[in-house]
């Protein structure tokens, strides 16, 4: 280094390439950052015109509204004035054959072993022709989460109740983490578009469970169930062929959300899944988990007055 006797500093022939350099570096980062809001103001603008497009259809499939006769006054037998997400007058979903499905959906991961006081709890799978009987409009399918196949002997033996009660009929499927993922995230939703998006908002594993259940008995139908529900005086005929849902009353006299059936695409669990999806997306802090308002009994109640508004019956939810 050659250093000046004058004022003692230090003659650096590379220090207008330095400056050149951090003020070209700068000069780019800002360039990028300009192309980065001007990009996202772009997205928000497309955003913000597809929901005027579809914004009144979503509104009207959560706040209807009748004629003097009791006609959905929004209610269209032509499919090309209903938005693409208005699951009104489409068919049934096709599952050729729903056991494999579920049991290919259960079973998206290699057996594990448990640790140490924990059972491995296997799924229970009879055929097609046995859970979907002709013209029974509930499958003969049982739903259980679960974070993990293994559970507690205490859990372990009330899945085994549930078999020994329901498994001359009755499918029984326990759907762990790898499973509830894989169905969310795997399948493309035409009556959930917002789905995956707000469910990165999701920060509660009970939240999750919540809009998981309304949309896996939506796809399949059957039955749900926490894991903590025994089958005290329900048996394999209970739910009738031709009941189209079967809800337990709370002591509230509401519909329990923690053990309920229906019929693949009933009204209820899509209300009560929209619902839930909606809160979660307009909260104003994601860290909001009181799941009891958000997606739980609050969600699941609110679908129900919602159906029953649907068919024009003036209700608070509760039944008497």
């Amino acid at each position: 280094m050659v250093e000046s006797s004058a004022k003692g500093k230090p003659l650096c022939g590379s220090c207008s390439k330095n400056v050149f350099s951090t003020r070209l570096f700068q000069l780019f980062l800002k360039v990028g950052l300009a192309a980065s809001v001007f990009y996202h103001f772009i997205w928000v603008g497309k955003q913000l015109s597809s929901l005027t497009i579809h914004g009144a259809y979503d509104e009207l499939l959560i706040a209807p509204e009748y004629t003097n006769n009791g006609r959905d006054l929004y209610a269209s037998s032509s499919s090309s004035s209903s938005s693409p997400f208005d699951p009104r007058g489409k068919p049934l979903p096709s599952h050729p054959s729903p056991n494999a499905e579920l049991q290919d959906l259960v079973s998206s991961h290699k057996k594990y072993t448990c640790a140490e006081g924990l059972v491995y709890v296997e799924d229970h799978i009879l055929p097609d022709n046995v859970t979907h009987p002709s013209g029974r409009k509930t499958p003969h399918l049982f739903h259980v989460t679960s974070k993990s196949r293994c559970m507690t002997p205490s859990f372990a033996s009330n899945i085994d109740r549930w078999k020994h009660a329901l498994g001359s009929k009755y499918s029984i499927y326990i759907h762990d983490d790898d499973a509830v993922n894989k169905f969310i995230y795997e399948k493309e939703w035409t009556e959930f578009p917002e789905l995956k998006e707000i469910m990165a908002c999701v920060t509660a594993g009970a939240a999750k469970a919540d809009l998981w259940r309304y949309i896996m008995i939506w796809e399949y139908g059957g039955i749900y169930s926490d894991m903590d529900s025994s089958p005290a005086k329900f048996g394999v005929d209970t739910i009738a062929p031709l009941d189209d849902a079967f809800f337990p009353l709370e002591q509230l006299g509401i519909p329990s959300q923690y053990w309920f059936a229906a019929s693949p695409r009933h009204p209820v669990m899509y209300l009560s899944a929209k619902h839930g999806l909606q809160t979660m997306a307009f909260r104003d802090d994601i860290s909001s988990n009181n799941a009891a308002k958000t997606t739980g009994p609050g969600a699941f109640k609110t679908g129900f007055i919602l159906f029953q508004q649907f068919k024009g019956i003036d209700t608070s939810g509760y039944v008497e």
